[in-house]
């Protein structure tokens, strides 16, 4: 997490010149050698595409020539090796002129991808982001839980919190207490069982709150994590009532917990994995589907959010976004000012920038250019998929830290002044 949370944050805030920075994602799931042949043959076809949109003699275009053929030599070189089951999906960023040379592999596949701008392309880093948060998966036991940190499809942290139960039959007894006698105690075979019986069961709670609070203090380092409770479904409703409310609420996923748990030959860490992969991917649709509604509804209320293409271009601006929700449909193209920075969000709207009189250069891609300047000012981006509503507003809203550059409630003054300057 922190890994790629730092690589976008650098990258975001990258502004090409006259070349442009290359943006390249991979699947490197080498299944056989049809697949590599495919991801061979995407790379030549997007290096002609590429190349056809820069004319001889462009600005940029022969330091690009050279930044693409040694992508070229490297993918080549990704091709020629052996599977790796560590790495499922790889991303380059590259650009001769400005040193840049980034490479990124993920336990996740990506879908092939080639492309060319002023900033790099980062929507599937962030959709990557989205559906591989930090999970904790727990497999509660009478004699305690496993306890698992799961992130971008490696275990972090794992953790056995176990306490043998007393065996059945077996006596019992508190530290310090004495031993019965003759004549003493229990003499029924079954005062007996249900004196151990009771006693078991109290050993289970208290085993299973020592794995409540372990999976506390990994939940307290990573407050965003989603949870997956592996087991039967009455181990785990008994484990449930135990649980703190806040962790309570970030259950995403219930699963069964396969044979061959306690083999040690890979089934325990394979289902890990299945069950914080399902989980990221239900708290994932599960947020998607809820902020949406969120956004447009406190935009119509008035409040702390805008929706469609010129508000939230101007709270960019601004630096009043906190979180941008975008339509993973979104297309449009928008300007950028030479001068100022300042974003627009239609190409045909302005022929000099409304803020300081800059000259303007076509944006291609808006949905790339929000993703990069949220990032770059510390916000954060949610991609979504199909919200009926969000459509309704052209793909694109934001909540905001403050409805206003003054920071108090109320809309933003009708004139224009470049990005970050004073106020009258």
């Amino acid at each position: 997490m922190a890994e790629l949370d730092a690589a976008l944050a650098e990258l975001a805030r990258l502004r090409a010149g006259d070349e442009p920075i290359l943006s390249l994602y991979l699947d490197v799931r080498w299944t056989d050698e049809q697949q590599r042949e495919r991801v061979r043959l995407f790379v030549q076809e997007a290096v002609r595409r590429t190349l056809a949109r820069y004319p001889e003699g462009a600005p940029g275009r022969e330091a690009l020539q050279r930044t693409l053929s040694r992508m070229r030599e490297w993918v080549a070189g990704l091709t020629g090796q052996a599977r790796e089951a560590d790495r499922q999906g790889v991303a380059l960023f590259a650009c001769e002129s400005m040193g840049l040379w980034v490479e990124l592999g993920f336990a996740a596949p990506l879908e092939n991808a080639l492309s060319t701008d002023a900033v790099p392309h980062l929507k599937p880093l962030v959709r990557l982001a989205g559906e591989t948060m930090p999970v904790l998966v727990v497999a509660p036991a009478p004699e305690g839980a496993d306890v698992f940190s799961v992130r971008l499809g490696e275990i972090e942290v794992e953790e056995r919190v176990r306490q043998p139960l007393p065996r059945r039959g077996e006596p019992s007894f508190e530290p310090g207490a004495a031993r019965p006698v003759a004549g003493e105690g229990p003499t029924s075979r079954y005062e007996r069982s249900d004196k151990n019986q009771r006693h078991g069961e109290s050993v289970a709670r208290r085993n299973r709150r020592a794995a409540v609070a372990e999976l506390q203090a990994l939940f307290d380092r990573r407050p965003e994590s989603a949870v997956v409770l592996v087991g039967p479904a009455r181990a785990l409703a008994a484990f449930e009532r135990d649980l703190p409310e806040r962790i309570a609420a970030r259950v995403a996923a219930r699963v069964r917990r396969p044979r061959g748990w306690e083999a040690g030959d890979g089934t325990r860490r394979a289902a890990v994995l299945a069950a914080a992969a399902e989980g990221a991917r239900e708290a994932a649709r599960v947020r998607a589907g809820h902020l949406p509604d969120v956004v447009v509804g406190e935009a119509l209320r008035g409040g702390i959010a805008v929706v469609g293409p010129e508000d939230v271009v101007l709270a960019l601006n601004e630096k009043r976004v906190q979180v941008l929700v975008l339509d993973e449909q979104f297309r449009r193209a928008g300007w950028r000012c030479e001068n100022c920075d300042a974003l627009g969000a239609s190409a045909e709207a302005a022929e000099a920038c409304p803020w300081c009189g800059g000259e303007l250069h076509v944006v291609r891609d808006l949905g790339e250019a929000l993703v990069a300047r949220t990032l770059a000012v510390g916000g954060s981006v949610e991609v979504v998929a199909g919200d009926r509503r969000l459509r309704g507003y052209r793909g694109v809203g934001a909540l905001l830290r403050q409805t206003a550059p003054t920071g108090l409630r109320g809309a933003s003054p009708p004139w224009p002044t470049a990005p970050g300057a004073s106020r009258p």
